[in-house]
């Protein structure tokens, strides 16, 4: 599991926090369950690509993929 990756999911759980959405109430948000939501938070388990875009969708968010120095790196 990469840093980058890491440092996106603290990321996204910082947001939730922000918008004071619980994790059951993501859950629902996305279709999966709150157990699930807490697993991908405590790194335990990733998200395919399609669950991971559902979850940064529903906090209002987005990425961004920047290519830098052979490298590929979110903002």
């Amino acid at each position: 599991m990469s840093i980058q990756y890491k440092s996106l999911v603290e990321q996204l759980v910082i947001e939730r926090h922000k918008q004071k959405i619980s994790q059951e109430q993501l859950a629902s948000m996305i279709g999966v369950t709150n157990s699930l939501i807490h697993k991908w938070e405590q790194h335990k388990r990733i998200p395919s690509g399609f669950m991971l875009s559902c979850w940064v969708d529903s906090l209002g968010c987005k990425i961004e993929v920047v290519k830098a120095k052979n490298e590929i790196k979110y903002r």
